[in-house]
């Protein structure tokens, strides 16, 4: 058996070890990776409407909400109070779930079109007002709905756009009031009591009056301080509203829960019982399941494919090579280099059949009849 060089050895090691690990890199980055776990911030919220108590446990999802919360206070406010649009979210399908259960169960109470949104309304009341030179680092901070079911409440304009946006998602008419250093609502009714603005001016389109920062107030109750005063109005254009980049689907889906049993249909409030001329209409939300990752190395990235492929080739040709090419001569320590072959013959050929010569000791050749150093006859 031919005996390898000694630094044969380790590179078609390596040239092995190399090959098994391009082979195998493949199928080890298309593994699917586990789906990421979803936080949440578990939120409860109580309120009292016509004579029962709800409460309601949100899990809202920490993603949604940082999503919301990386909005600069510029662009919340580049446009000022005309231009909450933006923070009216009513396409977020978290929001789209909240209002959806908040309908099923109005509807489920056979609450009429007036009830329905006064229960909204007395929801959106329970929110603790909070300002915003208290609670952040700005003098104007308006929050999207999200952020002010998270942040346990806010101002004016907080609560404002949070009821604006469960309302048209529920298919009510709604336009924001901006009276004097105050935001406020405006909801599309009929024959209702209290104050209401005519929009557009001249259109039998009236907006009666939502105050959503105090408990108890009633559609069309305007608050003693913007008696007899003028009010911008601002239409909402959902068009352009913020849409975040993040999609989660919910541990479970929210339903508010009344604290007592219902024996009897609940009665309508004192208010008369209006006629909306804004149907309700409210569809099913879609939600995008979350899918575990995966990495496909073709599709997902060509360059590191290539690179893979051609380390592979590359590696097959050091091997061919290693084994093709010519083995040296193995050396073994009883060989005799050939100065050291030539004088052994000699000394050999020299000992066999000589004559001594018996008066010097010289060593003559065997045919020799005299001495080669003395002379002298060698017999």
């Amino acid at each position: 058996m031919k005996n390898l060089p000694p630094k044969a050895l380790p590179i078609r090691f390596l040239v092995i070890i190399g090959l098994v690990f391009m082979l195998s890199l493949p199928m080890i980055l298309s593994q699917p990776a586990a789906a990421q776990t979803t936080q949440y911030y578990e939120k409860s919220f109580a309120w009292d409407y016509n004579g029962n108590h709800w409460t309601w446990n949100l899990s809202i999802p920490v993603a949604l909400y940082e999503a919301y919360k990386a909005v600069p206070d510029s662009t919340r406010t580049r446009y000022g109070p005309a231009g909450y649009g933006l923070m009216t979210t009513t396409n977020d399908y978290y929001m789209r779930i909240l209002a959806q259960k908040l309908n099923e169960t109005t509807k489920q109470l056979e609450y009429n079109s007036y009830d329905q949104v006064s229960f909204i309304l007395a929801f959106v009341q329970s929110l603790p007002y909070t300002s915003d030179k208290v609670t952040t680092d700005s003098d104007e901070y308006p929050r999207f709905p999200l952020e002010t079911l998270v942040d346990d409440g806010g101002d004016c304009e907080d609560t404002s756009i949070l009821f604006a946006t469960l309302t048209i998602i529920m298919g009510y008419g709604t336009v924001y009031l901006n009276p004097p250093n105050h935001y406020a609502v405006g909801i599309l009714g009929n024959d209702l009591h209290g104050t209401y603005w005519t929009y557009p001016e001249g259109s039998n389109n009236t907006y009666y009056y939502c105050e959503t920062t105090g408990d108890g107030f009633k559609i069309g109750q305007l608050p003693d301080e913007f008696q007899g005063q003028s009010a911008y109005i601002y239409p909402i254009d959902e068009s352009k509203q913020f849409v975040p980049n993040v999609v989660i689907n919910p541990i479970s889906e929210p339903s508010p829960t009344s604290g007592r049993s219902i024996s009897t249909v609940p009665t309508p409030t004192a208010n008369p019982e209006p006629t909306n001329t804004s149907t309700p209409d409210v569809s099913q939300p879609t939600i995008q399941p979350v899918l575990p990752l995966s990495f496909n190395l073709i599709t997902d990235n060509p360059l590191l494919f290539i690179l893979i492929a051609f380390a592979v080739v590359a590696s097959l040709t050091l091997a061919v090579w290693s084994v093709r090419r010519p083995k040296a001569k193995p050396i073994h320590t009883s060989t005799v280099f050939p100065s050291q072959e030539s004088s052994v013959q000699e000394a050999s050929l020299n000992s066999e059949g000589n004559k001594f010569c018996i008066f010097c000791g010289a060593n003559n050749k065997k045919y020799a009849a005299f001495c080669e150093k003395c002379g002298k006859k060698t017999e």
